[in-house]
């Protein structure tokens, strides 16, 4: 063991030279904040925030076209759209309703498939169908969908 004498008494030097956070600093930090604050105004409005709604829903409609047709068994183009014979022998249509598209079963039924459409055009092709839909906006989508027997 050793020969010195324990004391009661613990305590840890402190240097004198160490800095803490002062008074001057948090004014230096809140006048800096408060000057670049209305930049955040500026860069906000100049960040523009596009949205790709119209387009996905386009993309979803002309699966669910695709679909339909994969499972009908004939299709014809008409003045109004498209008309579908299914394998169970209802005919489905796909016309356009106003700024909509929507699809009728045996003439009956009104289930809206797409928004915003200001031209829905169909062209018969002899493997199929060519699909044009032009938005409210003005975006032109197209898609051809072939026709398996």
């Amino acid at each position: 063991m050793s020969n010195n004498p324990s004391k009661s008494i613990v305590y840890m030097g402190i240097l004198r030279n160490e800095k803490g956070f002062t008074f001057i600093t948090l004014l230096v930090t809140i006048t800096l904040f408060f000057m670049t604050l209305p930049f955040i105004g500026y860069i906000s409005k100049t960040v523009t925030y596009s949205s790709n709604y119209d387009e996905i829903s386009t993309l979803q409609f002309f699966h669910f076209i695709r679909d339909d047709v994969m499972k009908a068994t004939n299709f014809y183009v008409d003045a109004k759209g498209l008309k579908l014979n299914m394998k169970d022998g209802t005919v489905v249509s796909f016309e356009q309703y106003n700024n909509t598209v929507r699809r009728q079963v045996d003439g009956q039924g009104h289930e809206i498939y797409l928004r915003n459409v200001k031209q829905f055009e169909l062209k018969p092709l002899p493997f199929g169908i060519h699909l044009t839909i032009t938005s409210i906006q003005g975006e032109i989508y197209e898609k051809s969908i072939i026709f398996y027997h």
